[in-house]
Parts: structure tokens; C-alpha cells; sequence
């Protein structure tokens, strides 16, 4: 009996996720064919839509996709949302087939390491745009010599500009062209990015265009401002070295404890397992081990945020 409820549940989440899917393919259908629209009206190449004018009313599913967006990924909400419904009907059929006692660890382990590899990519990814921001600006500055407007001097250096810098801008430029608010669009990238500077440039560029001014100064001490702030992360970074090194020394060395151990003398754990009490204290160890582990993580992945 028990059974035929948890196919009956299971079939009864297939199916929501499949209307989900359906309505999610309909709504995206109706947006491109209303940007298609647009851009015919406008004389704009037909491009794909920018992630900044994309709006997502689900709080959990746009962290989602920033997060992937942050690791320069192209992404689409209905695409996140399937791989979301995806992942949950795989949690349903190892519910049903080994378990709830093995089937939550795999998985929490699972969707942590997904989720540490994304968030290491969106690190160094933002790393990389810092680092390449203040050549970025300074050809800006050109544009804006030679008499161009704020959103032409973005366009016109981020042709010239390197990876990953280079389709962050080229992404803004066009949200531009269809006609979003420059000061708009870099306040969302910054958002969606965590781009401080972004969201500097969005507060000059309003200024500039209800007060009027010149750009350039506010572009320049910015890059001060960016170069000044990659030293002191630099310095910081050496600073920590020993300590960070220290914490994945701590991560890793419990693991190799217990690989070595397991294959030393395997028996030891078998008889563990048998024992519902040994079982017990080993899940109790590997989530107290768990934890420790993300704690680590978490005050690393704070020193790397703090270097952008």
C-alpha cells in the first residue's frame, strides 16, 4: 500500500512539473516573439535576450539563476526550473528505491559540491573582471575623448576587450540598444554580479544624465579607487596565506584518515554498519565532519569575496 502511495506521489510530481514546464515554455515563447517584435520595430539585430532585463518573480529561482549567471553562464529560468524539477524527481526514485538513510546524504552531498563549484567559478570569474575593469575604463576614457556618449564608449571598448569582460558589457550594450536605462542596466548587473563598481558607474551615470558633468573624472578616480583596492587584497591574501593553507589541510586530512583506514582494515567498518548503533555514531561523525567542512569553506570563501 505504502508503495503504490509513493508512485502515486511521485507520478502527481511529474505531472505538476510537466504543466510547470509547459507554462514556463509558453510564457518564453511569448517573450521572444515579443522581442522579435521589438527589434524589427527598432532595426536591431535579432539577439538573444540579456540576463539583466530578465525578470523572475520566484525569490528562490532568480537566486538560482544569478548564481549560475555569475559564472557566465547563458542560462534561461525555464532551463534552471527544469534541472530543479529534474534533480527532484531523481530524489523521488532513490526515496523509493535505497531509502531516506542513504538517500538525503547523497544527495546533500551532491548539491553542495555543485553548489561550491558554481560559487568557485562565479569567484574567480569576478576576480578576472576586476582585475581587467581598470583597462577596460581607461579605454572608455578614449571613447569619451574622441566626443561619444557613456553607453557608445561601453559598446565601442568592449569590442576590444578581453574575456570574461568583454560579454558582461556586450550584454549591457544591448539592453541598452532595446532600450533600457544605462544607470538600469548597471545597477542590475552589479546585483546579479556583486560588482561594486558596477553599481558606482550606475550612481555616476544617473547623476550625469539628470545634472549633466563629465564622466571622465568620475572614471578615473574609479580606477584609482579599483587598483587601490587590489593591492590591499593582495596584501590581505598574503597575510592569510599559512591560516588558509591550515584550513584545507583540516579539510582534507580526515578524508585521507579515512579512506586510509577503511582500506587498511575494511572489516572494522562492516562491523560498524551491522551495529544500528555504530551506524549511528559513524553518520553522526561524517556530519559533524560535514559541517566542519562547509564552516572551513564558508570563512575561505569570505577572504576571495573580500578580494573583489
Amino acid at each position: 500500500m505504502n508503495f503504490v502511495v509513493l508512485l502515486f506521489v511521485l507520478g502527481a510530481i511529474l505531472l505538476f512539473g510537466g504543466s510547470v514546464w509547459l507554462f514556463l515554455q509558453t510564457r518564453e515563447r511569448e517573450t521572444d516573439a515579443d522581442l522579435k517584435l521589438r527589434l524589427r520595430v527598432s532595426g536591431a539585430d535579432e539577439v538573444a535576450v540579456g540576463q539583466g532585463s530578465t525578470t523572475i518573480s520566484n525569490g528562490f529561482l532568480r537566486a538560482v539563476c544569478h548564481l549560475f549567471w555569475r559564472t557566465g553562464s547563458d542560462i534561461r529560468p525555464a532551463s534552471v526550473l527544469r534541472l530543479m524539477l529534474v534533480i527532484a524527481a531523481v530524489a523521488v526514485l532513490l526515496l523509493l528505491s535505497i531509502g531516506p538513510l542513504y538517500t538525503l546524504p547523497l544527495l546533500g552531498v551532491f548539491l553542495l559540491l555543485f553548489y561550491i563549484v558554481l560559487v568557485q567559478q562565479a569567484v574567480w570569474r569576478r576576480r578576472k573582471i576586476v582585475e581587467q575593469l581598470p583597462a577596460y575604463l581607461e579605454n572608455v576614457i578614449r571613447v569619451l575623448a574622441a566626443g561619444n556618449t557613456l553607453d557608445e564608449a561601453l559598446s565601442q571598448a568592449a569590442r576590444e576587450a578581453p574575456h570574461p569582460i568583454q560579454p558582461l558589457f556586450i550584454s549591457i550594450s544591448r539592453q541598452v540598444r532595446l532600450g533600457a536605462l544605462l544607470e538600469q542596466v548597471l545597477s542590475e548587473a552589479g546585483d546579479i554580479h556583486r560588482l561594486r563598481d558596477l553599481k558606482v558607474m550606475a550612481m555616476a551615470a544617473s547623476i550625469n544624465r539628470k545634472y549633466g558633468g563629465s564622466m571622465r573624472g568620475v572614471l578615473k578616480s574609479l580606477i584609482v579607487l579599483i587598483r587601490q583596492r587590489a593591492g590591499a587584497a593582495q596584501e590581505l591574501r598574503a597575510l592569510t596565506a599559512e591560516t588558509r593553507f591550515s584550513a584545507k589541510m583540516l579539510a582534507v586530512i580526515n578524508v585521507i584518515l579515512f579512506v586510509y583506514m577503511y582500506l587498511s582494515n575494511p572489516k572494522y567498518y562492516d562491523k560498524m554498519l551491522a551495529d544500528p548503533k555504530g551506524g549511528m555514531l559513524l553518520i553522526g561523525s561524517g556530519s559533524m565532519l560535514f559541517l566542519g567542512f562547509i564552516a572551513l569553506w564558508w570563512m575561505l570563501k569570505g577572504i576571495d569575496e573580500g578580494d573583489s
